[in-house]
């Protein structure tokens, strides 16, 4: 009966020193700050909308009862982070837009005054919103998001450290461009719940590289079109010439469309090289609508020869007008 008595001090003592171990380190908010650096952005992929990065991030807190009296900070790494998570309070940090997140290495630094720095270097595949209707003269965020898996907003914030976050301007994409990394906290909300979250944010923005596309998809259909404006140097008489030609150009636009639709974003919108080939299709017809107007309506010559130097100056001149609009918009 002794033994028995004992042993549930014991237990009791335990799960006391349990609770308040794992328990955050005030009855109040607790501030959890982040630091974020992207090391490497490896690739977008705009048909699934995710992409592949390398970070660091590094969370700091205080916490007075992991004060102790040496005169340096108690530092632990990799496998021995892990261990020592499981004796002390941390913000149980979830990534909230990637399912499989792997760390690469970590690091656990506690200062003599109680001072926790918790270091992790993360890479994953993250989930992410694209607005691809400018593609490809587009700009993206690509956003990380964290939150704590176990403590609301009014137990734990998690704000962003005082110094800027960085990245590394050697380790981007050669299509995609970085122009600047940027971070802020948030609260969220669960759909359909009342329970609100503190969220941190790393904003990660990027332009596109559009000077393969001007010169492989732009420069081509537009140069296919104004050839098929040659129609108008086409006697009228030749009207079945003149369909030939456009035929033919509109033939060459489809099978360049086809050739670059499998490295296009697959998405319900249209955007700008869709508005490209749709606006070049359109014009297309004009041409032979033109043509079929000067043959079917001008009966005398001098009328056929205006009609057709108006429309040879005018189609490919709005054209370009409309293509131009396309890109500076």
């Amino acid at each position: 009966m002794c033994r028995f008595f004992v042993f549930a001090v014991a237990v009791l003592a335990a799960t006391s020193v349990t609770a308040q171990v794992y328990a955050p380190p005030t009855d109040e908010l607790t501030t959890v700050t982040v630091d974020f650096y992207l090391l490497n952005l490896d690739s977008v992929d705009e048909k699934s909308e995710t992409f592949d990065a390398d970070l660091y991030l590094e969370f700091e807190w205080d916490d007075s009862r992991l004060r102790h009296d040496g005169s340096e900070e108690q530092l632990f790494a990799d496998a021995a982070v892990d261990e020592k998570l499981t004796t002390m309070w941390w913000p149980q940090i979830e990534y909230v837009n990637t399912s499989e997140p792997t760390i690469t290495n970590q690091s656990l630094e506690i200062y003599p005054s109680g001072h926790v720095k918790y270091t992790v270097g993360l890479t994953t595949t993250f989930r992410t919103g694209l607005d691809l209707r400018r593609f490809p003269f587009d700009r993206q965020v690509l956003t990380v998001r964290l939150q704590s898996f176990l403590y609301d907003a009014a137990r734990v914030a998690l704000v962003p450290a005082a110094k800027p976050p960085g990245w590394d301007h050697d380790g981007t994409l050669e299509e995609l461009r970085v122009t600047d990394v940027t971070v802020e906290s948030r609260t969220t909300q669960l759909s359909g719940r009342d329970d609100r979250y503190s969220e941190f944010r790393g904003n990660i923005v990027v332009v596109r590289n559009w000077a393969f596309y001007l010169w492989t998809v732009f420069g081509p259909v537009v140069l296919i079109f104004l050839i098929a404006c040659a129609v108008f140097l086409v006697p009228l008489e030749a009207f079945a010439d003149r369909v030939s030609i456009c035929l033919t150009a509109l033939l060459a636009c489809i099978a360049t469309h086809f050739a670059i639709s499998f490295n296009l974003p697959h998405v319900g919108y249209l955007t700008v090289i869709d508005r490209l080939f749709v606006c070049t299709y359109a014009f297309v017809a004009l041409l032979v609508l033109a043509s079929g107007i000067e043959l079917l309506v001008c009966r005398d010559a001098v009328r056929r020869r205006r009609v057709n130097t108006a429309a040879a100056v005018m189609l490919p001149l709005a054209y370009l007008v409309v293509v131009a609009g396309f890109i500076l918009r």
